[in-house]
């Protein structure tokens, strides 16, 4: 009689080939002891536990919050974007490691799903707020002053797929959604801060908000620093360059145009199409002129209808060619040629590529709970665990293959590797594989940590 031994398993294809699962204690994810390193020695998810308010019996509580929050964060940053990733990764030994010291068994789902739920607003004002602390702390380190600090803000589209509050139908995405604000530091790449909005809201709503947390930090931490900022049409509002131009913010936005703009450009777009008619090359105008928005009395357009105080500077951007007449405008108080200007504002271009960072790698449109304060807290907690991979990039990876890395490229690099665990009476080993590929990059990148102030 045969007798089966079912954690075996052969394969047709190589007669001598048997899989077991007695390999021992063994982890996926051995490359995130880096990222730790790097989290202790700048103390970075202890002052994200410090912002939450505990409210829980402590009767009854098994894992304290910095725990919780570390083991969430670190999930995230590892690919683990859903809560019930928790109960599978619980018991793994680096995420034990990390997020708990090493003892005990992690949350489970439902542990993970109440703290999601029960963190009060109060305690994701104070979350939304780690972005522009740490930006301060360490992007430049405590004394340098760069010459400039450049905003890039935008929003974007979080599609809902369920019975989530506030997620409304938006009829310019033709769908039900969020609408976050995002905002980003260009030089450095940072992200500043993230804010969950209903998906009805518009483009500028909450901006006017945010400057007002945002600036006051910037101009006490570099006060020597020019605050420059860009965005696109849907921000060029009269409240929004009146806030910009109060703070006194450099900016250039989109703005969209009207009647009187295609007035003013009349000549000059048909003075283009005429020079192409007759060269058949491409042509490109850029040129500026003043304009003072008036009230109108029968008009769909909002923004003609909110008058502005003073005259502003709108730069012209006009193309013709085979594909016929485009045109775009903006809006400044910047001086200097326009096409300098037009070039400038054009390479904001990589805050939409910052933004399918987040959403791409770190999947923060994952905001399938039903409470809007949870999907909030949900935001800032996959906003932190970006945070936590852009300054170990800037911290371990410079000069390196991966110094300009997405995050998912750096967790398919470095972090996804095997390694096997061993506890001794004096030692926890990671024996990870001799032949790794990037044994090199992993041991580079821990000298850079360990050079990191504490």
């Amino acid at each position: 009689m045969t007798t089966h031994c079912y954690n075996q398993l052969r394969f047709s294809f190589q007669r001598k080939l048997v899989v077991d699962f007695a390999g021992g204690t063994i982890t996926s994810d051995a490359g995130l002891l880096l990222v730790r390193e790097l989290d202790a020695r700048l103390g970075l998810t202890a002052d994200v536990a410090r912002r939450v308010q505990d409210s829980r019996d402590s009767r009854y509580v098994s894992h304290d919050m910095a725990t919780l929050l570390r083991q969430r964060i670190y999930q995230i940053v590892a690919g683990y974007d859903d809560a019930n990733d928790a109960d599978r990764l619980r018991l793994d030994p680096t995420f034990k490691l990390i997020a708990g010291g090493g003892t005990g068994d992690l949350g489970s789902q439902p542990t993970i799903s109440r703290l999601e739920n029960e963190l009060d607003w109060s305690s994701i004002a104070r979350l939304s707020a780690v972005g522009m602390d740490w930006f301060c702390c360490h992007a430049y380190g405590k004394t340098h002053q760069p010459e400039e600090i450049l905003l890039d803000v935008d929003s974007t589209d979080d599609p809902t797929h369920g019975d989530q509050q506030l997620a409304l139908f938006t009829g310019f995405y033709n769908q039900t959604m969020y609408h976050p604000l995002c905002w980003f530091e260009a030089h450095t790449g940072l992200l500043l801060r993230t804010r969950l909005r209903p998906g009805r809201d518009q483009s500028p709503d909450f901006l006017v908000e945010d400057l007002e947390h945002i600036v006051p930090q910037l101009k006490y931490r570099f006060p020597k620093s020019r605050l420059m900022l860009r965005a696109d049409a849907g921000m060029g509002k009269h409240h929004v360059l009146s806030a910009l131009e109060h703070h006194e913010i450099e900016y250039v936005l989109g703005i969209a145009p009207n009647a009187a703009f295609h007035k003013k450009i009349r000549g000059i777009a048909q003075k283009a199409q005429r020079r192409y008619d007759r060269t058949k090359q491409p042509v490109e105008i850029y040129t500026s002129f003043w304009y003072r928005a008036k009230r109108a009395r029968k008009s769909r357009s909002k923004e003609c209808r909110e008058p502005w105080s003073r005259r502003r500077r709108i730069l012209l951007r006009l193309r013709v060619g085979a594909t016929g007449l485009d045109v775009r405008f903006m809006v400044t108080n910047r001086s200097g040629k326009a096409k300098d200007l037009v070039e400038w504002y054009q390479q904001r271009g990589t805050c939409e590529n910052r933004i399918k960072e987040l959403k791409l790698d770190m999947h923060a449109d994952r905001l399938s709970c039903h409470r809007y304060r949870a999907n909030a807290v949900r935001l800032q907690l996959h906003t932190i665990a970006l945070l936590l991979l852009s300054y170990f990039r800037r911290r371990a990876m410079q000069k390196t293959a991966l110094a300009n890395a997405t995050a998912g490229t750096l967790r398919l690099c470095l972090f996804k590797v095997a390694a096997r665990v061993v506890y001794t009476a004096r030692r926890i080993w990671f024996h990870v594989a001799s032949y790794w590929p990037w044994q090199t990059l992993f041991c580079r990148s821990y000298r850079a940590v360990a050079k990191a102030p504490t």
